[in-house]
């Protein structure tokens, strides 16, 4: 159980890094026209992104760690659904994890489902305002948090970037890209067509502090059918509400 602990506080962080390294300058050396192309890949697949008014993606997230010597893998299924510019909902679980995260209204909720408490905090704000309130000012970091921003194309300007070709991922032929990031190495499979998403990523970090590799898939759906009642937080019996603390 402390291993496990330790390795779902570990996968936190790689999930950060995921949300956080894609758009960061890296230092591969690679050719000029391989730079130019990776570049517009990345470019090109968030801004397509952003320019969806609403879809839902589901991202399953295999990560290995070394928690005290030991390779520990903790899987994980998180569902999420988008309707820009200021509704959201994350639904991760996993092996002792079970958590949703919501925005509607401008107010932001985190609920851990199996323990049944949870905490609201008013941003007024929308999805892009409020993943950049509640991290600087609360230090959350929502996992996959670049694939909600509308507007990530403006800070992706990696400058050297390693493009490797065409990949099949679930049937889909993706362009496949590589960067480093200090200790940590982004893979991106992004498809290669007019809609060009991330299909597949892997982040793997080597550093004194943490070595591990976060595998993630998704599967996409840009016309979902669901109601803006998903988006609505409705405590469950017995939940209890608690107060989150500014960040130091």
């Amino acid at each position: 159980m402390i291993l496990i602990k330790k390795a779902a506080a570990i996968l936190s962080l790689s999930l950060f890094l995921a949300s956080g390294t894609v758009y960061a300058n890296a230092n591969v050396p690679v050719t000029e026209e391989a730079q130019v192309n990776a570049a517009t890949l990345l470019k090109n697949s968030y801004t397509y992104l952003g320019s969806l008014n609403k879809y839902a993606f589901t991202a399953s997230i295999t990560n290995s760690v070394d928690v005290d010597g030991e390779d520990v893998v903790i899987k994980r299924i998180a569902d999420v659904k988008v309707k820009r510019p200021d509704q959201f909902r994350i639904d991760s679980k996993g092996e002792n994890f079970n958590r949703s995260s919501y925005l509607s209204n401008g107010v932001f909720t985190m609920i851990e489902n199996e323990e049944k408490y949870y905490a609201s905090v008013k941003t007024g704000k929308g999805i892009d305002g409020t993943l950049d309130m509640i991290n600087k000012k609360l230090g959350i970091v929502i996992p996959l948090s670049t694939l909600l921003h509308s507007d990530m194309d403006k800070f992706i300007h990696p400058k050297r970037v390693q493009y490797f070709g065409t990949r099949t991922v679930s049937g889909v032929e993706c362009n496949y890209i590589a960067f480093r990031q200090g200790s940590t190495v982004v893979h991106l499979w992004i498809e290669n067509s007019d809609t060009p998403l991330v299909r597949s990523a892997k982040i793997v970090t080597n550093d004194k502090n943490e070595r591990g590799t976060t595998d993630m898939v998704m599967r996409w759906d840009t016309k979902p059918g669901f109601s803006d009642a998903v988006f609505v937080f409705k405590a469950p019996k017995g939940a209890c509400n608690i107060a989150i603390r500014p960040a130091k």
